[in-house]
């Protein structure tokens, strides 16, 4: 069920004006106004991602790089930041292995408003 599940995200995703590519078992969407993303069955379900190369001063500055993808965490609804040992940022959300229309438009809508949190926290300094 989980491959009908994302052809029918994947086709919500085109409609809210995503242009989808579909691989073996990933979907890529890239928009020209909102985050990149990649879909891909976990655990159950879909797991929607996001990732950003640090910069150096995610290097440099460790400490303040954690403590925003801390207050990021305090302030998201569907979405959870961390940052690997690389410095990469990875923004990622779980959808279970359930597609209705207007409940997916509604986590797409939270996950919208946790990237925006993202663009508004100064995280730019950090990222490539």
């Amino acid at each position: 069920m989980i491959g009908e599940t994302m052809e029918q995200m994947s086709r919500h995703l085109e409609f809210l004006g995503y242009e989808v590519t579909r691989d073996d078992k990933l979907v890529k969407a890239r928009h020209t106004r909102k985050y990149n993303l990649i879909m891909k069955p976990l655990a159950g379900g879909v797991l929607f991602t996001c990732i950003f190369s640090g910069s150096e001063n995610a290097h440099s500055d460790r400490a303040g790089y954690l403590e925003l993808v801390n207050a990021l965490n305090n302030r998201a609804g569907v979405a959870r930041f961390y940052a690997d040992k690389d410095s990469d940022l990875f923004v990622e959300a779980w959808h279970p292995d359930h597609y209705e229309r207007g409940e997916f438009g509604e986590f797409m809508e939270s996950w919208d408003r946790d990237c925006i949190l993202l663009a508004q926290s100064g995280a730019e300094r950090f990222l490539l």
